[in-house]
């Protein structure tokens, strides 16, 4: 990455406070963006053993800064319309423009680890993950991973567009998953979010086009993060005989925000390692 291909340029990251959201900001600051980490929780990543020891300053914020451009982290609510907008006119605001969106929040989640009121004697490192089927899922689980996937990548969108239009073009990464190409897990209603989102993406980008802004998305597979640890029980259904890694995932998203892909939009890219047939 020692071509600085995004200097100059600034990149919004949701969800970017651990994970997979910590690897794209790196890597867009890596290629000189400037980074806005908007996150719920900037210390999100306090709570996961994995993604405490992968961290080598106390904040994302203070990760990107390191490689030498400007970083800022806001806390918002992007299930909240009001909100989002505010969150993204505050990065132009604050560092001038917005040329690259990656909408990352999400997750087949109900209640995040970090979200969890201590209990004693439990394992508070552990999210409350989605357990409903399409034929019976609870008002409450629904409600939640709809919210925190379609919902935030869908404000965001529109919190982010005006700004790019007004500066005459820009990229937009939307973050679905195989959940959402494969209707045959069971990972009920984040698949149907994820789906969703792909959908989305592809109406956004026929709506953007003519303002020159690419709208793309990417669904990872089995990749390897401090929240969702090693799972290698499923190495042998991948063609490519290995997880993913967040820098996979990251590789992908520098493709789909620079030049490289200019005539390429609408799309979705699975980062799986073949595991889709």
């Amino acid at each position: 990455m020692s071509e600085k291909k995004l200097a100059g340029k600034v990149a919004l990251v949701t969800g970017g406070a651990r994970g997979l959201g910590r690897g794209y900001a790196l890597r867009l600051a890596g290629l000189g963006a400037d980074i806005a980490i908007i996150d719920r929780n900037l210390q999100a990543a306090e709570v996961y053993e994995l993604e405490r020891e992968l961290s080598t300053a106390p904040t994302v914020v203070a990760e990107c800064e390191a490689l030498g451009v400007r970083a800022i982290g806001i806390e918002a609510d992007l299930t909240d319309r009001a909100a989002t907008d505010r969150a993204a006119a505050d990065v132009v605001a604050r560092l001038g423009r917005l040329d690259i969106a990656v909408c990352n929040a999400g997750g087949g989640v109900v209640t995040f680890a970090d979200e969890r009121t201590p209990d004693p004697g439990a394992n508070e490192t552990v999210d409350v993950v989605t357990t409903g089927t399409p034929s019976n899922c609870s008002e409450e689980m629904l409600s939640r991973v709809l919210d925190i996937n379609i919902r935030t990548c869908m404000y965001t969108c529109m919190a982010v567009t005006p700004h790019m239009k007004k500066q005459g073009g820009g990229k937009i990464v939307n973050v679905s998953s195989t959940a959402g190409l494969d209707a045959r897990g069971g990972y009920h209603p984040y698949g149907t979010a994820k789906a969703a989102i792909i959908h989305y993406t592809r109406a956004l980008a026929q709506e953007l086009g003519p303002d020159n802004i690419n709208v793309n998305a990417i669904a990872p597979g089995v990749i390897i993060t401090g929240r969702l640890g090693d799972r290698p029980h499923m190495i042998n259904d991948i063609p490519l005989r290995r997880q993913g890694t967040i820098e996979d995932c990251a590789k992908v998203v520098e493709f789909l925000v620079t030049d490289l892909s200019d005539y390429v939009t609408g799309r979705t890219i699975a980062i799986d390692g073949g595991l889709l047939r």
